[in-house]
């Protein structure tokens, strides 16, 4: 939803399913959807993705890639890989 709302000319359904690897038919529901998680629930699924995600690559650090390699999203500055003496 997030993509969708900030960036909707660079991210039409059919992009979205894509990218996630999903039919076009999940894309539209979830976009139709309201409801989000309750705050401990986000967390689990949050901590679930990132240990399912394979570990970035140094150069990639502020990228985020399909499978395919595609160009998903850029991470806003501060996330992502720490940069050299970060803490």
């Amino acid at each position: 939803r997030f993509l969708r709302q900030e960036l909707p000319e660079e991210w039409p359904p059919e992009r979205l399913a894509q990218g996630f690897g999903v039919s076009l038919d999940v894309v539209r529901r979830v976009l139709r959807s309201r409801g989000c998680p309750p705050p401990r629930r986000r967390l689990r699924q949050d901590e679930k993705a990132l240990k399912a995600a394979p570990a970035p690559a140094p150069a990639a650090g502020c990228e985020v890639r399909a499978p395919d390699g595609t160009l998903l999203y850029r991470l806003p500055r501060g996330w992502g890989v720490p940069g050299p003496g970060a803490q």
